[in-house]
């Protein structure tokens, strides 16, 4: 298990090689519209509670949300948008996707040879459509070497495409970045370097790849690690490691991170490690489930799918098991390639792994605000809130698959769907 968990690290990092302004920014850029918009639907999701708000009315005026109330009064001068038998629920969050990957024309991922920048930013735009129309008004992009997400997000924020707010990391840091070095005052150099020179580029976020060696040792080690992290922390950027064995992921822990990307395989020290720190773990469930599905588009060997085999049968009891350890579980799908705009997938398969709906939904709105440092700006249907409001059919609480159904999607004040 552990030469396919290394195996899977190589060839995920090679296709990473291949293929805000921050969201500071985005919240700057006002709506065409000036004139008030009055939301009203038969069901409210108050993520806070976890409850259900009978005959809501939430008033918009431009990007911000500027009363949340009940009742059926009449407001004069405002545009009414009435949803109908529809429950809303804020904007939803997905905290690790891979915006930029997607099939080439013969619908195969790994195939053939890097299409180049420009068409992967055409393609990168039609997910980022697909994303935020299917409710998903946040993403946190985890890597992309071409700096292809940098202008994705670049664009969404000036207006000149359609998608969600994109918190980017551009290029990762993986241990083969380097070199043989062995010196731990020459690698500490070269990973200062990296950082600096992504917070130039102007990312939002740190992602650096985690794994072990063949004696179950980490890659990178914990001061490693945390010589990124302090450059980065420094500079008000967060980072978020790969690492799916326990040894690395307890190396990425004590260095300092703010999230675990998959932590696939546990131990009770790692656990522990993490309750303690309150670092967060995004366990991207479903993502092996899709690759198995879609065997034939994805140009892996034997091993990786063994990887993936082994991953699909382990992941629920492994999140289960750190839940109730008091493990701070955030939502992210690690979307790639087919899977934008089907990000809701791992939030019902949170609920496989034994949270409740709320606690599913509640860990793609207001916790994975909080992982993205976007508390009390995203993730609620609050006053002073920025305005991501989507509607669903029924009642997502009763029937978390709701979530693939969204009928209505409003980002900073801006209808981006309606039916």
């Amino acid at each position: 298990m552990r030469s396919a968990a290394r195996k899977f690290v190589q060839i995920v990092s090679f296709s990473l090689l291949l293929s805000c302004s921050s969201a500071s920014h985005s919240q700057n850029t006002r709506p065409a519209a000036s004139t008030r918009i009055v939301i009203r639907a038969a069901r409210m999701l108050d993520v806070s509670t976890g409850k259900i708000v009978n005959d809501p009315v939430v008033i918009v005026d431009g990007e911000r949300i500027v009363s949340v109330g009940t009742g059926s009064a009449a407001w004069k001068d405002a545009r009414v948008i009435d949803l109908g038998d529809s429950t809303i629920l804020p904007g939803l969050i997905d905290a690790h996707t891979h915006i930029t990957y997607h099939f080439d024309p013969n619908g195969l991922f790994g195939f053939s040879a890097d299409e180049g920048a420009e068409k992967n930013l055409a393609a990168s735009e039609e997910n980022a459509r697909r994303t935020v129309e299917a409710g998903f008004t946040t993403i946190r992009n985890l890597g992309d070497p071409e700096g292809v997400d940098i202008r994705l997000r670049d664009l969404v924020n000036k207006g000149e495409a359609a998608g969600p707010r994109m918190i980017v990391s551009g290029r990762p840091l993986t241990p083969d970045l380097l070199g043989y070095s062995t010196k731990k005052a020459d690698r500490i150099e070269l990973i200062s370097r990296f950082v600096k020179a992504r917070i130039q580029e102007k990312v939002d976020v740190i992602k650096i790849f985690e794994g072990v060696d063949a004696s179950d040792q980490p890659l990178l080690s914990s001061d490693e690690i945390r010589a990124a992290v302090d450059i980065a922390h420094a500079a008000g950027r967060k980072v978020a490691v790969h690492a799916h064995e326990a040894p690395a992921v307890i190396a990425a822990v004590k260095g300092g991170c703010d999230s675990i990307e998959h932590g696939s395989f546990l131990n009770d020290e790692a656990i522990r490690l993490l309750a303690k720190t309150h670092v967060a773990l995004v366990p991207t469930l479903y993502l092996p489930t899709h690759y198995i599905e879609h065997k034939k588009q994805f140009a892996f060997g034997p091993s990786t799918w063994s990887f993936f085999e082994d991953l699909r049968s382990k992941n629920l009891e492994n999140v289960r098991r750190a839940r109730r350890a008091g493990v701070w579980v955030v939502s992210g799908s690690d979307a790639v390639a087919g899977l934008h705009g089907q990000n809701a997938r791992e939030i019902i398969w949170l609920t496989k792994a034994g949270m409740r709906p709320d606690e599913a939904i509640r860990a793609a709105t207001l916790d994975a605000a909080d992982l993205l440092g976007l508390k009390g700006q995203i993730g609620d249907i609050k006053e002073g809130l920025f305005a991501d409001i989507i509607a669903v059919k029924g009642d997502p609480l009763k029937d978390i698959n709701a979530l693939e159904n969204v009928t209505f999607v409003m980002r900073s004040g801006n209808v981006v769907k309606s039916q």
